[in-house]
């Protein structure tokens, strides 16, 4: 399959087809899956981060809530070295606590210009949390640890751009249009239909299960029907 990427081609390949992947598309494990795993990684350094978190994650956390088995996580990956930017990684896990990880996560990105150590509290302040908790777990750096998983986790995956996409066996690497991204969960969700009963997946209406797709044999997304998205080219992290 065929994922548009900077006007060009950009191939999404399952793992167990091409043992030799490069610099782009890097190997994930291999199936068989029980759900659709979402890993998003993201910064507040590359390009087009903001336009994918502020305009296409929202979608993304709707076909979640609309769908069963898909579950999504996102990986916030800072530079540790930068201290605004692991505070930031730390205030978003603090945000977590009191159920506004999201709302954090978008005021980063929609404030990144303009961070100071002060932001933080502000944005809590912003988004009715409270600030005394919030500051107390900022200044006790009780996710320290957390954040060097999500990072280490990041750096097993060999994630060098972002905003990039693991979805089970596909990495998706860019600013994706949303099209594309459900073209992928759809033909995972598909698979799984596969193997589990019926009614434990939820299947789009307009993409039937046909006997090939039941083999598991054809692509049922042909890539003359991906959608294709002028962006910038992503900026390999330092």
């Amino acid at each position: 399959m065929f994922i548009g990427y900077n006007n060009q081609k950009v191939d999404v390949i399952e793992a167990p087809v091409i043992p030799n992947f490069t610099d782009m598309v890097q190997q994930s494990p291999s199936g068989p899956y029980d759900s659709v795993r979402i890993d998003i990684f993201d910064d507040l350094t590359c390009t087009e981060c903001d336009d994918f978190i502020l305009n296409t994650l929202p979608k993304i956390k709707n076909l979640e809530q609309e769908t069963e088995n898909i579950d999504l996580h996102l990986y916030f990956i800072p530079d540790i070295n930068n201290e605004i930017y692991y505070m930031a990684a730390i205030s978003l896990k603090c945000a977590s606590d009191q159920g506004q990880y999201w709302g954090m996560l978008t005021k980063l990105h929609e404030n990144k210009d303009d961070l100071n150590k002060k932001s933080f509290l502000q944005f809590g302040k912003e988004l009715e949390l409270n600030t005394d908790a919030l500051q107390e777990c900022i200044n006790e750096d009780i996710y320290k640890n957390s954040v060097e998983d999500d990072v280490k986790y990041a750096s097993e995956k060999n994630i060098s751009f972002k905003p990039s996409l693991l979805i089970n066996e596909y990495y998706l690497i860019g600013n994706q249009p949303f099209e594309n991204i459900k073209k992928i969960i759809d033909e995972s969700l598909q698979k799984i239909a596969v193997r589990l009963p019926r009614q434990a997946v939820s299947i789009p209406v307009n993409t039937p299960l046909t006997n090939e797709m039941k083999n598991a044999e054809v692509n049922p997304f042909p890539a003359d029907n991906i959608t294709e998205k002028p962006i910038p080219a992503p900026i390999l992290n330092q």
